[in-house]
């Protein structure tokens, strides 16, 4: 037996088991090595049986003959066939045919593993770009970030100029009160002076001889119209540096009102969307903070699209509850503010000097103190003042739940 390992002759090997268990079917049955008869019907050899098949094959010279005559090439490689044929040279012909075969493996292999390190490497050139992609887009994001911070930086620098100049201009105006009740009291006195001079009897004087003219004493109207300038000027400081009547009257609430608050069906929770789509359905007067609402809905949009945005969600809603709304916005000087006639709802904006907060309070306190009035708002300051006076509070994102 030559060299030759057994696991190269396999195909040959268990093509002779095959044809051994074929030919005993016939008649009369073909004859085979009785040592082939153990692995009839075995779907794979064993290895360790491989080597006793080998022998029984080899010791048959007939058997292999007629194995060699039958091998076809799609049941038995060409080792294997060289072996069965037995030709002279056949090892050597057999081993140039097995390195052939390692060359060709080990060619398959490089070109699997080569295939398999070009997809790699396409994978992390594509990982590379998408990551450089990123890394822009993150850097892009940074600079725009950057300007949008030193533009704030540079508003707020400005309003902070603005704040004190406002503070500078305010303690100028105190002053300027201030001298105003000094010159007032002063007039005050003078007059009082006067009168008192005037009311104390007394000898005549005698005349003076060679004396010069008597100088004229100050008039009593041109007092009285010092103090009345006086006045005047103490109360329109005092009218510059007040709180807006609408807005102490607001804040302290309207005296004598019998309004209550409305009801909310119990197990709801009265912020909820659950409340407010009770609320407005209750008929009540609605007041709506226009901002606080639009920008909690739609942030990222400009302010006037915030508007659009809320005032066609609530004209909606005021037709499909039959409910009056109001909503209010800051800034009678928005371009377009009453560019739109709407019929539904109405839609009010705070005139120069006046907020939105102030126009609110000022609505619920003319309403009747009888009927009920529902303020959506978010604002701390507003939800204290409109309770005050027996209004509900909706807040702005339960009226968003249920636009």
């Amino acid at each position: 037996m030559s060299t030759l390992e057994h696991r190269h002759l396999r195909s040959a090997l268990e093509f002779a088991v095959l044809v051994a268990a074929e030919g005993q079917k016939r008649r009369p049955p073909l004859a085979f090595p009785k040592e082939l008869k153990q692995y009839f019907g075995v779907a794979r050899i064993p290895s360790g049986a491989l080597g006793r098949i080998r022998r029984a094959v080899e010791n048959d010279d007939r058997f292999r003959r007629g194995l060699a005559a039958g091998a076809q090439p799609e049941l038995v490689d060409d080792v294997g066939r060289c072996w069965l044929e037995a030709r002279s040279g056949w090892e050597r012909r057999i081993e140039a045919l097995i390195d052939e075969q390692q060359s060709e493996r080990e060619s398959t292999d490089l070109r699997r593993d080569l295939k398999r390190a070009e997809k790699r490497r396409q994978a992390a050139e594509q990982a590379a770009a998408r990551t450089r992609v990123e890394l822009l887009q993150q850097r892009e994001l940074i600079d725009t970030q950057r300007t949008e911070i030193d533009l704030l930086h540079a508003d707020l620098l400005k309003a902070n100029d603005a704040v004190e100049e406002m503070r500078v201009e305010l303690i100028d105006t105190r002053n300027e009160a201030r001298h105003a009740r000094d010159r007032e009291r002063s007039a005050l006195a003078r007059i009082d002076e006067l009168h008192e001079q005037r009311a104390a009897p007394g000898p005549a004087a005698p005349t003076p001889v060679n004396t010069a003219p008597a100088q004229p004493g100050p008039d009593r109207a041109e007092l009285r119209s010092a103090l009345d300038a006086a006045q005047a000027l103490v109360s329109s400081l005092e009218a510059l540096t007040a709180e807006p009547e609408s807005s102490r009257s607001a804040r302290s609430g309207a005296p004598g009102s019998a309004r209550r608050p409305l009801a909310v069906p119990s197990g709801i929770i009265s912020t909820s969307a659950a409340a407010a789509d009770h609320l407005v359905r209750t008929g009540a007067t609605i007041f709506v903070d226009g901002y606080n609402v639009a920008k909690l809905g739609w942030p990222d949009v400009s302010l006037e699209q915030q508007r659009t945005s809320l005032i066609s969600g609530v004209e909606n809603l005021a037709r499909r509850v039959n409910a009056d709304i109001t909503v209010v916005f800051d800034g009678a000087s928005v371009v377009g503010a009453h560019a739109q006639h709407r019929r539904s709802i109405r839609v009010l904006y705070s005139p120069a000097g006046i907020t939105a907060d102030d126009m609110i309070r000022s609505e619920v306190a003319a309403m009747p103190g009888t009927e009920p009035v529902i303020v959506v708002t978010n604002d701390r300051e507003i939800v204290d003042d409109v309770r005050a006076v027996g209004a509900n509070v909706i807040p702005s994102n339960a009226l968003l739940a249920v636009l």
